[in-house]
């Protein structure tokens, strides 16, 4: 089985979906505050890419036409994201999940294979993917369909090797299906797939191992 076909599987769950949507980010003081600044990360990342994409045009828009939101899960992002664009597609490859998020319009489809065209959508959300696939080829299939996918902006976070969380689980021999890469390899990966990163934020700089970052696709 590939690990697409396997993380479809893992949360392919009712229950999982449930908690995900009622639990996930506000069991703890903790979750609720990564959220929070997931959640302020993502804004201004959308705010800095309208800026970039007004300078570059004399017909300033205040919102992106389309976006997606790949994979959505639960619809996280969805209200938030809803302030930035004129229309949001919601897409996940687990059908509970986008059956809990009730967000439409939805999409059940893999970031591995969009069922868009080429240049189809402004902008691009792809949260807490990148850090299931342990290969460099799994991870750039998807990078490329991103990039092919988006006119110009992709919003995405990946797990960062140099920082304690990472250490600690290397330590520990704690994997947990979970694979942090190096930023060296990071900017490999992305330049491999024609995107060029335009800004990056840590959810805890030296510890956390979750990085956020802004690219843009390379004409």
């Amino acid at each position: 089985m590939s690990r697409p076909q396997q993380l479809r599987q893992e949360y392919e769950s009712t229950e999982r979906a449930a908690h995900y949507r009622d639990h996930r980010w506000t069991r703890s003081a903790r979750a609720r505050r990564t959220n929070a600044k997931e959640l302020a990360i993502v804004d201004g990342f959308a705010h800095s890419a309208l800026c970039l994409q007004n300078l570059d045009s004399a017909n300033e828009k205040s919102r992106f036409t389309l976006a997606i939101d790949v994979p959505c899960g639960t619809g996280r992002f969805r209200t938030l994201m809803k302030n930035h664009t004129a229309e949001l597609l919601s897409m996940d490859a687990s059908h509970e999940m986008l059956a809990a998020a009730v967000s439409q319009p939805q999409v059940q489809a893999s970031a591995h294979k969009l069922p868009l065209v080429d240049s189809a959508v402004d902008f691009i959300l792809c949260s807490r993917l990148l850090h299931h696939f342990e290969t460099s080829a799994e991870r750039l299939t998807v990078l490329q369909e991103l990039a092919r996918v988006s006119k110009r902006w992709i919003v995405l976070s990946y797990f960062d090797s140099a920082n304690f969380q990472a250490w600690r689980n290397r330590l520990r021999g704690k994997f947990r299906g979970r694979f942090p890469i190096s930023q060296e390899q990071f900017a490999l990966e992305i330049k491999a797939a024609g995107l060029l990163e335009r800004q990056r934020r840590y959810i805890r700089r030296g510890f956390s191992e979750q990085v956020w970052v802004l690219l843009e696709v390379q004409g």
